[in-house]
């Protein structure tokens, strides 16, 4: 859901900087040092492609039922430049954020990069508070806003239930993945 895949894009830079705290914390170039490329490519392959699969495969749920334009990209270039643009957010502020995170690493504010950590999760997590259950339907729009509600749940939309499992079983393994690896080859490098 865009509401949460941006805040969760910083939430994985600030959460990815912790994990490589050692390192960072001794590294003075900011830009080019040995983890910026591979961090860069964790958010352009295995973070934003999960998002932008949901949101062309199901906009109105991806947009958590707030917008009825986002339905239609085709033939319409102001909608699918937000396509890309989704796209393209995810993979900056995930960068911005550990980048950050760095920054302050460098300053001694350890303190800040974890509080901007703990405040990002939140941010990540609030839509499922001020918004419950959205996740659960799946459908359009309209359906959505019909009354009745005339939305498939999450468990008898089978084509959604599967994808969506099977693009957050991606997400999840690359993501944990990713988190050993950045761990274990920072604290490796810094020595």
């Amino acid at each position: 859901m865009i509401q949460v895949d941006i805040p969760g894009a910083i939430a994985a830079g600030q959460i990815y900087a912790l994990l490589s705290k050692k390192y960072l914390k001794g590294e003075g170039d900011r830009f080019t040092h040995r983890l910026a490329a591979p961090i860069s490519w964790y958010f352009a392959l295995f973070f934003a492609p999960v998002g932008m699969f949901l949101l062309i495969g199901w906009p109105a749920w991806e947009s958590m039922y707030w917008w009825d334009w986002i339905e239609n990209p085709a033939f319409n270039p102001p909608v699918a430049f937000f396509y890309i643009a989704f796209y393209f957010t995810m993979i900056i502020l995930g960068n911005l954020s550990y980048f950050l995170a760095h920054t302050l690493y460098l300053k001694g504010r350890d303190g800040t990069v974890k509080l901007l950590c703990v405040l990002s999760v939140i941010a990540t997590l609030l839509p499922f508070v001020l918004w419950p259950w959205t996740w659960y339907y799946v459908g359009t729009y309209a359906e959505y806003h019909a009354v009745p509600r005339e939305t498939e749940t999450l468990f008898k939309a089978t084509s959604f239930f599967w994808s969506w499992l099977c693009v957050m079983g991606y997400f999840v393994v690359t993501s944990v993945a990713f988190g050993i690896w950045i761990k274990r080859f920072s604290s490796k490098i810094a020595e």
